[in-house]
């Protein structure tokens, strides 16, 4: 609700500079936007929740060549066309209206419930029948999984089929925090560790891993820079977006509803598999002397999500046994009703990896052979419960 009349004509303003643009000159229409003072090309793209890649900013210029013409900037007053169609929706479906396949329709649904919810758009293409078309989305393939290979890096390793133990299960990789929020932060030296960069390196190993048995990986959190990293301190950034290349909200509330939604979309799409699982990756964050081992989170009445938890507890607890003799596992699994875990339709796994402000802990998560270990040792679980169950 608005409340006041400041946050009323804030809104207008925002509503007032977004219209669509066609003519003569092209086919299409488009969505065109003015600039604000300090605007580049990078942030009206980011704003709009479209990726800021050397594609798409040559895009921009594209479609506002005649803008370009002995300018170097953005002109303030000027309508600027993004990337974006505008296409009549038929009332009944995205994938009847656009004739593409189911997967590709679902993104483009999650981008329009987003740009609502972000207050770019007024109504939603259910009630004005304007449908927001992204071309990033139709321009290429539609990204079936994590074999989109570009997000872990251009050093990394990349997936070499072992065998096929995991054909045809499908994977949800949720690494905690990401884009506004960076999460726990500890500190190491003059270095902070965010829990959202350790959490992201993790993931993206463990779907490396995954895809080596043929499974089926979704990273619901990506970034368009860090791929799989080797250093000890990984740098903060606030660049991250969700799978579909929606903007992560700066509410929290919202932020976890947008992974909700994106899941349970992508659980919709998938229902011929021949199991789902959802892995949520996070780092704790305690006092600096208390040192935790892994914890597994699962829904409480999940059977099979138990089940789950155990195997994952189980394994790392004999990898410890066997690779430190006499250390000791303190790690634990059990219910817990957190938002995520109770609103997603795939069986799930809520794991805290450690704490980040321990010296310890933080051992496990800056040496990058403990990162990869850490990765190795959850795959394994996956693969012995997947092969038991």
């Amino acid at each position: 609700m608005i409340q006041n009349c400041t946050q009323m004509k804030n809104l207008l303003k925002l509503f007032a500079v977004t219209i669509f643009i066609t003519g003569s000159s092209f086919a299409q229409t488009y969505v065109a936007v003015k600039p604000y003072k300090g605007d580049g090309i990078y942030t009206i793209l980011k704003r709009y929740a479209l990726p800021a890649d050397r594609q798409s900013i040559s895009e921009f210029k594209k479609l506002n060549a005649p803008l370009f013409t002995n300018q170097t900037g953005l002109q303030l007053g000027k309508y600027y066309k993004l990337p974006i169609k505008i296409v009549p929706y038929n009332g009944k479906n995205i994938q009847s209206t656009l004739s593409i396949d189911y997967e590709a329709a679902g993104r483009i649904q999650l981008y329009n419930e987003s740009i609502v919810r972000a207050r770019l758009k007024k109504s939603s293409y259910h009630t004005d029948k304007n449908l927001w078309v992204p071309e990033f989305i139709l321009s290429s393939p539609t990204p079936k999984s994590s074999d989109q290979l570009s997000i872990f890096g251009d050093n990394s390793q990349k997936p070499e089929l072992r065998n096929q133990l995991l054909k045809g299960i499908v994977f949800y990789l949720v690494s905690g925090h990401g884009g506004p929020d960076p999460g726990a932060i500890g500190k190491r030296g003059k270095y902070k560790l965010y829990e959202d960069e350790y959490a992201y390196d993790i993931t993206l190993r463990l779907a490396l891993n995954l895809l080596e048995y043929g499974a089926r990986v979704y990273m619901i959190v990506q970034d368009p820079n860090d791929g799989i990293r080797s250093d000890q301190i990984l740098e903060g950034d606030r660049d991250e977006y969700y799978y579909g290349g929606i903007k992560i909200s700066q509410d929290r509330k919202t932020r976890l509803d947008q992974r909700v939604q994106i899941i349970n979309k992508l659980y919709e799409v998938n229902n011929k598999a021949k199991d789902q699982f959802m892995i949520i990756l996070h780092v704790d964050s305690s006092s600096k002397s208390k040192r935790i081992d892994i914890f597994y989170y699962f829904l409480k009445d999940s059977v099979r999500g138990k089940a789950l938890a155990r195997t994952l507890y189980e394994v790392i607890d004999r990898k410890y046994s066997s690779k430190q003799p006499g250390r000791g596992y303190t790690g634990v699994y059990k219910s817990r009703n957190l938002h995520v875990l109770t609103n997603s339709r795939p069986v799930g796994v809520y794991i805290e990896l450690g704490n980040i402000k321990n010296p310890k802990d933080q051992d496990r998560f800056i040496i990058e052979n403990n990162r990869q270990a850490v990765a190795n040792w959850l795959c394994d679980g996956l693969l012995e419960y997947c092969q038991e169950n």
